[in-house]
């Protein structure tokens, strides 16, 4: 039980982490581009849409991946 709760944590943390570097990418590219708040928040949401997909693309196939060594 114990290693589930690391790993949720440590899942929590790189969560925590990725949201961060959103937020930062997304502040300094719109101060570059002189973007406005609103144009800043879909670039926010573009990021974490790109990032989720990717990450779920991963996870199936790891899944894929431990189904066919089965």
């Amino acid at each position: 039980m114990e290693q589930g709760r690391a790993v949720k944590t440590a899942i929590a943390r790189a969560t925590e982490a990725i949201e961060a570097a959103e937020m930062m990418f997304a502040e300094e590219t719109g101060a570059t581009l002189n973007l406005s708040p609103a144009a800043k928040a879909a670039l926010i949401a573009k990021i974490a849409a790109a990032i989720q997909a990717a990450v779920t693309e991963k996870r199936e196939r790891r899944v894929v991946r431990s189904l066919r060594s089965c």
